[in-house]
């Protein structure tokens, strides 16, 4: 039976990343334990039914982004009965990603996040950066076509 070689610096960045992830726990425990995070969806994009082609890709940058950073988080985490799209462990920072964030809908979602253990909450509001989805688009239509999922529906 044939084996292949081990992948050059996996083992390492494994290590790595285990190192850091105990060094998170070590320090934030309490902070995770109050907030009741489950670690099983660490480092784990999860999407609302609802939410948009943009909302969703916007939510996916931003986790690469994190993870690209040595930065841990969770999505789709309840605080205080309001789910929220992203929290970094790191910082204790809610991202929330709105379409159009209003003054109303941004001070809803200060009152609805507001708790002792964040310390922070970014709004990133996908009208004011003018956005164009339209190569993300064509690159789910050309994974679709190859790979027979046969998605019809363009929204964006």
């Amino acid at each position: 039976m044939e084996t292949r070689p081990p992948v050059k610096g996996l083992a390492t960045a494994m290590q790595s990343n285990q190192v850091n992830l105990n060094l998170l726990l070590r320090r934030n425990w309490q902070r995770i334990e109050a907030l009741q995070i489950n670690l099983r969806h660490l480092n784990s994009v999860r999407f609302h039914m609802k939410e948009s082609f943009g909302h969703r890709m916007a939510k996916c940058m931003l986790c690469h982004l994190l993870w690209q950073k040595g930065h841990f988080f969770v999505t789709e985490h309840p605080i205080n009965g309001s789910v929220c799209d992203v929290l970094d462990l790191n910082t204790f920072i809610v991202y929330e990603v709105e379409a159009e964030a209003t003054p109303s809908r941004v001070k809803r979602k200060l009152d609805d996040y507001r708790h002792p253990l964040i310390e922070d909450l970014i709004i990133l509001d996908l009208r004011k950066m003018g956005l164009s989805w339209e190569p993300l688009l064509d690159v789910r239509d050309a994974i679709d076509k190859a790979s027979g999922l046969r998605f019809t529906e363009r929204e964006a």
